[in-house]
């Protein structure tokens, strides 16, 4: 359990975040928050359950505002990729109240989550614990995503499936 005093310095921190003359040190007050990684942007209008330091953000990654994101465990996102509005990552699920005899079919679930280089998430999209998706993807907006996506495929639907590969060659 955390101290009082660390509450209280995540408290001054996200505090710090919500004044406008202040915000050009956004990524100040999310590193001394526990946020690893450089050069990257998140609107501080984003949720977050769990613990910051789980939270791993490359060269120009983005976070949009909206955004929920439960870090129980990693939560990695890749250079030049974005979060688009209202995107959810979860990284633990226990669908199992005090008591639930479903915990037997259900087991609790706590897995990273890691997104490639180069990636683009549509809004409201949701991804689920233990996905791993590759570089240049594209998960359209409102998809549920339930299995890992390989580099340069395109995601849609609820559970998400391929829909299309996109070209390798145009990155070069």
């Amino acid at each position: 359990m955390k101290s009082l005093l660390d509450r209280v310095k995540c408290r001054l921190y996200k505090t710090l975040l919500n004044f406008p003359l202040l915000n050009r040190f956004n990524r100040i007050w999310y590193s001394k928050l526990g946020v690893k990684g450089k050069d990257f942007r998140i609107n501080p209008n984003f949720e977050l359950v769990g613990c910051y330091s789980y939270l791993e953000l490359s060269k120009n990654a983005e976070v949009n505002e909206g955004c929920f994101l439960l870090a129980k465990d990693r939560i990695v996102i890749g250079e030049n990729s974005t979060l688009a509005y209202r995107v959810t990552i979860l990284t633990s699920a226990n669908p199992n109240g005090p008591g639930n005899k479903l915990s037997t079919i259900y087991p609790s679930t706590k897995a990273p989550v890691i997104i490639g280089h180069n990636t683009w998430i549509g809004a409201c999209a949701t991804i689920l614990p233990g996905i791993k998706i590759g570089n240049f993807c594209v998960i359209a907006a409102g998809a549920v995503v339930t299995k890992d996506v390989p580099d340069y495929t395109v995601v849609a639907g609820v559970p998400a499936k391929p829909i299309k590969k996109l070209d390798p060659r145009v990155n070069q």
